[in-house]
């Protein structure tokens, strides 16, 4: 009995915790090959566009992209086998788009 409780404890922060730390999330893009899609989050239409462009230019077998808000400009975290040059041109990418365009992007459907 005494199990139970930090248990169940531990399953009801577990989402708090994660919508705490998803709080600043702009968009989240996970790539595999050639395909790219949008997992969380919303984008302007050209800004996804252009983040596919980037990533479909050179192989990639598995990665992601999570834009985030930090001190009120987009940040960029690239996850997976993502080249250099790559990385370089998708935070040069998302900087060109103000945070407010991002946020006011319609959701996908």
């Amino acid at each position: 009995m005494s199990l139970l409780l930090p248990l169940a404890l531990l399953l009801l922060t577990i989402p708090l915790i994660l919508a705490l730390v998803r709080a600043n999330e702009l968009f989240f893009v996970r790539v595999e090959g050639q395909k790219v899609r949008l997992v969380r989050g919303r984008g302007p239409q050209r800004l996804l566009d252009d983040v596919a462009d980037v990533l479909r230019a050179e192989p990639v077998a598995r990665g992601a992209v999570r834009v985030v808000v930090e001190d009120r400009r987009t940040q960029v975290y690239v996850e997976g086998n993502v080249s250099a040059n790559q990385r370089q041109r998708l935070k040069n990418t998302i900087s060109l788009w103000p945070v407010a365009k991002i946020r006011a992007a319609p959701r996908r459907r």
